[in-house]
């Protein structure tokens, strides 16, 4: 068998590179094992978005863990920028939240109230607003909510830079190395079977994204995790159309530091199939032109296609798996996996390193599941 670890990590993907930077801060040894490259499934099709309030609809566990993260970016962004030298491209201008209708109106109206009551900055802006604001930008609406605080990324640069520094603190990789089964020593999980060996680890942590339902079967363990497919379209524009990311029902528009317009995304239960498709590409464009016409000039740069990690009931996976010793999960943030990095690697590694952890994660554990299932 291998050299132990204090955690072996099975996903190279954004939620994986941060626990093992959170772990590798504590002065933990982290490897973390990837089937393919680090961030090469749902983080490389991710828009970057830290929306803890754009799509939050309640003041609900799911909105006070996205604002916690949200929180966290700021440190973390001068933490790995001193470690590494690499910048996650931390964007503050804020976003709009387009109405466009009046039912969606009277949803944001009420939206804008709940969260300035709880102390959360929201600004609501007339439709003649916006255009006195920023000019003719838009098509028509029904007015916009503007969150100052929801803020972005370029999600491939904050993997890099999570792995980066992770690897300065002591955390290994192995990339294009598949994890086929658990390591059990009696009743406890002890490490990972690999194509390329066997490695012992004090703790396991499965977060493997859509893939993670699947094996934790291994473990006799049936996670509901469920793939979803998201189909985005990255547009080349020479100057953003607007600083703003810009976000309606189904749709949104990123603009990045890069020249490139991030437009996404479809959300679609097509198992594990990722192939591209055109209905997808023309749903995507037609709403973002429809929302923002200017876009309509934009060359076609790319199209991106990644499954994000679902559950039923819309929450992730956070913790220890009751029954099983040595074994965490931290899956299932669907398209919330950026925003809820940093808060997902400080709470997990907490739970490694014995502490308890900084949120309450009762709401996300798997004994929510008890009396559910059939």
């Amino acid at each position: 068998m291998r050299t132990a670890y204090d955690v072996c990590i099975i996903g190279g993907g954004v939620i994986g590179c941060a626990i093992a930077y959170y772990t590798a801060k504590k002065g933990l040894r982290p490897l973390v094992i990837e089937k393919h490259t680090l961030g090469s499934q749902a983080t490389q099709a991710s828009a970057g978005m830290l929306g803890a309030q754009v799509e939050m609809e309640r003041p609900d566990p799911l909105y006070r863990l996205g604002l916690k993260s949200r929180a966290l970016y700021g440190q973390l962004r001068a933490e790995l920028q001193d470690l590494c030298g690499v910048d996650i491209e931390l964007r503050t201008c804020g976003m709009l939240r387009l109405a466009l209708s009046e039912a969606e109106r009277e949803t944001l109206l009420a939206r804008c109230d709940w969260q300035t009551a709880g102390g959360q900055r929201a600004e609501w802006l007339e439709d003649e607003d916006l255009r006195r604001d920023i000019g003719d930008l838009f098509g028509p609406t029904f007015g916009a909510l503007f969150l100052p605080d929801d803020h972005q990324v370029r999600s491939v640069a904050l993997l890099r830079a999570l792995a980066a520094a992770a690897s300065e603190l002591g955390a290994a990789f192995l990339e294009h190395t598949e994890a086929i089964g658990f390591l059990r020593e009696e009743d406890r999980i002890v490490g990972v079977e690999t194509n390329n060996g066997r490695f012992a680890a004090n703790h396991v942590v499965l977060a493997a994204g859509a893939w993670s339902g699947l094996l934790s079967q291994w473990a006799g363990v049936d996670l509901p995790v469920l793939p979803v497919k998201g189909q985005s379209v990255l547009a080349a524009t020479r100057t953003p159309l607007t600083p703003y990311t810009v976000f309606t029902h189904g749709t949104y528009i990123v603009p990045k530091v890069t020249g490139h317009t991030y437009i996404g995304a479809t959300m679609e239960r097509t198992g594990f199939d990722q192939t591209p498709t055109l209905q997808g590409i023309v749903r995507v464009l037609s709403d973002a032109v429809r929302i923002l016409p200017g876009l309509g000039i934009s060359g076609l740069a790319g199209q991106l296609v990644g499954l994000r990690p679902g559950t039923e009931d819309g929450l992730p996976f956070l913790g220890e798996v009751p029954g099983v010793a040595g074994l965490l999960v931290a899956t299932g943030h669907l398209r919330n996996g950026i925003l809820l990095a940093p808060i997902t690697g400080l709470v997990m590694s907490e739970l490694i390193a014995g502490e308890n952890p900084s949120v309450d994660l009762a709401p996300f554990g798997l004994s929510r599941l008890q009396g559910k299932r059939p």
